[in-house]
């Protein structure tokens, strides 16, 4: 058992002392990685044996909350966060003592949402994670990464505005209620005090879910990552998609998910948020195929994945606020089973998500360049690093025995149990979709017919994070019940109201719901017994020659053709069928996508307007 505040102060300190690495870099080195090591040590002492006693920051109102949830949120700070400190060793050059620092104080914020349940101590540290990431963004100090660093301050700014008018509105409705001080504004006591109502108490909440889902990111409010991610450090792309847009952004989903007794229609308010999820995974997973930079197109599937965690977590709440409104104990199952898929696919995506920056950066590192169509035959050049990046995409793209199948399933499994096969089916075809993006890269960039030089893997430090998480996307697809059981399980007991958990057991529910999850090793033979007959079949047939792609062309045709798909004079079908439906949908984007600012907070805006004219006709 340790106190949580001793996490975050260790940090804390560590990053100070980090700052002599102008003196001699291993400092930083040494320092950073001890010190997140002793923190994921802690976490999972804290996950085995929780931390009951009172808190060292208590005294001044820091309320620190170790449960399920909280031990799963900083369990995964932890874990990623060591691994960007050892990648960091070999990877940053320049700059260093100032990295370090900038970095561990970052991890510390996170350390301290994931543990903290008040609101204004979540908008403090979101807010010095934001300033702390700006730097990190312009580390290199050229146009581009501190024009990206300024349109991620400029969209988190208005963020700040949002979060402070909501904890505004609710602090003055609390107050006239005769509570006070900052231990008021703990979630817990608001929501068992129940001392949010009315039309201000639900246009407050709004207002934070806003806030903080700037840094989830939703669409519309998306704009400012694929951009920060192009230009920062690789290891900072890993900070920003795997641990800033969760940690600081899923308070949003659990405020709400807290807070739902407020709202005269909840159930509105969630089916918005699901369909907020599908928009975000289809339209990003679309943009993603336009892209040449390897990091801008990991960028957008990031933000795709995001919209299933989204669903999975929006199924969660729909089920309470169908239970809530009908006391019908089958919809406390729906609503723990959408929980367990969103939680795990936060988990998922955490883990291949920092695993393909990572490869992204090892390739940077050695072939000194982000463009997809300037790479070839990399898994036989950088064997290591070709082979991660292959377990990080087939993760991604959902295929069986790697983990991001199973926290799909699960997802596809909440939308049909929720009555929304719809919403299953638009997320199977985005799953689809990346996994045609992703074969695509695959091709193009590892598996072309050139015979490319052995280029060699990146440092230690550098394929020490890639050895692990590889095998942590095998592990959680091949045994998904160790996540379940140990993470996810409690994670939903801290979330589900404490007055029914007597009368249902989640993890049963869960059994029952997932049946098809469980049986993964019947899945693992057929799967194998399907690619040894593939395999004959391909031994069997005539072999055809290849021609290798234009440069320009290869990172749309997977590079073993000449010309694009639609262009082969054989096929003799014209193209219009095919483009029209497509170049319509993708001029559209094209449209909205401009690159300038002041339009991105426009749409942010008029995302905002129209949530508070719900809120205040009634509808939600």
């Amino acid at each position: 058992m340790i106190d949580p505040a001793y996490l975050v102060i260790a940090l804390v300190v560590a990053a100070f002392i980090s700052l002599l690495s102008r003196v001699n870099r291993r400092i930083g080195d040494i320092i950073g990685t001890i010190s997140v090591l002793f923190v994921l040590c802690s976490v999972i002492a804290n996950m085995i044996s929780p931390f009951t006693g009172r808190s060292l920051l208590d005294e001044i109102g820091f309320h620190f909350v170790v449960n399920g949830y909280t031990s799963f949120l900083a369990f995964v700070v932890a874990l990623i966060g060591l691994m960007v400190i050892l990648f960091s060793i070999s990877y940053i050059e320049k700059n260093v003592s100032r990295y370090y620092f900038f970095t561990l104080i970052t991890i510390a914020g996170l350390m301290g949402m994931s543990y903290s349940w008040n609101l204004i101590w979540l908008y403090i540290l979101a807010e010095i994670c934001t300033i702390c990431s700006a730097p990190l963004i312009a580390h290199y100090m050229d146009s581009k990464s501190i024009e990206g660093a300024i349109k991620y301050l400029i969209i988190q700014i208005f963020a700040t505005a949002f979060i402070l008018a909501g904890i505004g509105i609710i602090y003055l409705q609390i107050s006239h209620s005769g509570y006070s001080g900052i231990s008021s504004l703990d979630i817990d006591f608001l929501a068992s005090s129940r001392a949010i109502s009315g039309t201000l108490g639900e246009l407050g909440i709004i207002l934070i879910f806003i806030g903080f889902a700037a840094k989830f990111p939703l669409f519309p409010i998306h704009i400012w990552l694929p951009d920060a991610s192009t230009v920062a450090p690789a290891t900072i792309s890993s900070l920003l998609h795997t641990m800033m847009i969760k940690i600081a952004g899923i308070p949003a989903f659990f405020i709400l998910f807290e807070l739902t007794y407020v709202f005269r229609n909840p159930v509105l308010l969630w089916l918005i948020f699901c369909v907020l999820g599908v928009i975000t995974m289809f339209v990003c997973v679309t943009l993603a195929f336009a892209q040449k930079d390897l990091k801008r197109l990991l960028a957008y599937h990031s933000v795709s994945q995001v919209g299933y965690v989204v669903v999975g977590l929006g199924i969660g709440g729909l089920g309470m606020a169908y239970f809530y409104q009908t006391g019908d104990y089958l919809w406390l199952g729906v609503a723990s089973g959408g929980m367990v898929a969103g939680l795990f696919h936060l988990i998922n995506h955490t883990i291949f998500k920092s695993l393909l920056f990572f490869g992204a950066g090892a390739i940077e590192y050695k072939t000194h360049t982000k463009d997809i169509s300037k790479m070839d035959s990399l898994l036989r050049a950088m064997p290591l690093t070709g082979i991660a990046m292959l377990v990080g995409s087939l993760s991604i793209a959902g295929v069986p025995l790697f983990n991001g199948f199973n926290s799909k399933w699960m997802i596809y499994n909440s939308c049909i149990a929720a009555g929304m096969p719809i919403v299953a089916a638009i997320a199977v075809l985005a799953c689809a979709l990346t996994l045609a993006s992703f074969l695509k890269l695959i091709c193009s960039a590892f598996l072309g017919g050139s015979k490319q030089e052995k280029i060699g893997d990146p440092p230690i430090p550098m394929q020490i994070p890639l050895i692990i998480l590889s095998i942590l996307c095998i592990i959680f697809g091949l045994s998904p019940q160790i996540a379940v059981k140990y993470l996810l399980y409690p994670a939903t007991l801290a979330l589900i109201p404490k007055a029914v958990l007597p009368k249902i057991d989640p993890y049963s529910s869960l059994l029952r719901m997932f049946g098809g999850v469980w049986d993964v090793y019947w899945m693992v033979t057929l799967i194998v017994i399907g690619l040894f007959i593939g395999y004959l079949i391909y031994r069997a047939s005539p072999k055809i020659s290849v021609t290798i792609t234009d440069e320009k062309l290869a990172p749309f045709t997977g590079g073993a053709l000449k010309q694009p798909y639609l262009r082969i004079e054989e096929t003799n079908v014209h193209p219009f069928a095919f483009e029209y439906p497509f170049r319509s949908f993708l001029d559209i984007l094209k449209r909205v996508h401009t690159g300038v600012v002041n339009l991105y907070v426009s749409w942010i805006a008029a995302f905002v307007i129209f949530l508070i004219v719900a809120v205040l006709a009634g509808w939600i």
